[in-house]
């Protein structure tokens, strides 16, 4: 029953994977620990990466090491900028408090963004001090117009959706909205074109695939998307990596 789905009949569609700057770059996370903790700051692993997720400087070492996808969790401020950063309130990864959507931007220009950031559980703060700040998602956009972007809207009230997609109404760059299934559906009404994740899609078009993708068709519910399928999960997939 595979075989319509087997690559050797459609050469054309094998391609080489992409990198993706996953956070912007940075140290890698203890998922483990970051269940315990709740902060990505405090779960790091100890390596020898030295810049802080969702910023300039971790991005520019991604795109140093061939990253051609920029994947970012953005925000919207008090006074309506968007930016980039993890958590939703300042108090763990920075000398910073409260909620990023009750802060403005000026306030934000003064934060230390790599703060709380301990792969030692506090007895070391490699990233205290060395300048690492909170941006604007435009001066990503600016450094890299010919980089394609993930952008994981934490945010999930409708003036949020509307400032992320009258700033993506202008721009020319490729990108992915990640949001949550209010979110989904307030895109899908605006735009049904613009490429979308959430949770609950992401679940849908896998489970969906899974029934029908040894045909070699795509279910609705894969359209305009991404899937991500964890490594331990890709010999479920039919046709991956060739034709997925």
């Amino acid at each position: 029953l595979g075989v319509v789905n087997a690559y050797v009949f459609v050469p054309d569609l094998q391609r080489h994977g992409e990198i993706v700057a996953y956070r912007g770059g940075g140290s890698a996370v203890n998922y483990e620990k970051l269940k315990k903790t709740g902060c990505t700051a405090l779960s790091i692993k100890a390596s020898n990466i030295n810049s802080v997720e969702n910023t300039l400087e971790a991005v520019a070492s991604s795109v140093a090491a061939g990253a051609n996808v920029i994947h970012l969790n953005v925000h919207r401020t008090r006074d309506d900028q968007l930016v980039v950063f993890h958590d939703w309130t300042l108090d763990c990864a920075t000398n910073g408090s409260g909620p990023i959507h009750k802060t403005s931007f000026e306030q934000l220009k003064s934060i230390d963004a790599g703060y709380g950031y301990t792969f030692d559980d506090g007895a070391t703060f490699p990233f205290r001090g060395k300048g690492f700040g909170i941006s604007k998602l435009e001066a990503f956009y600016k450094r890299y117009p010919k980089h394609e972007f993930w952008l994981n809207l934490k945010d999930n009230d409708i003036r949020s959706f509307e400032t992320l997609y009258e700033y993506l109404s202008g721009k020319k760059s490729s990108h992915i909205v990640i949001t949550s299934s209010k979110g989904m559906e307030w895109f899908r009404n605006k735009d049904s074109s613009l490429r979308l994740a959430s949770v609950g899609s992401v679940k849908s078009c896998g489970i969906d695939y899974l029934l029908v993708g040894w045909a070699g068709l795509v279910p609705d519910s894969c359209r305009n998307t991404i899937l991500f399928i964890p490594p331990s999960m890709t010999k479920y997939f039919w046709g991956y990596p060739e034709r997925l």
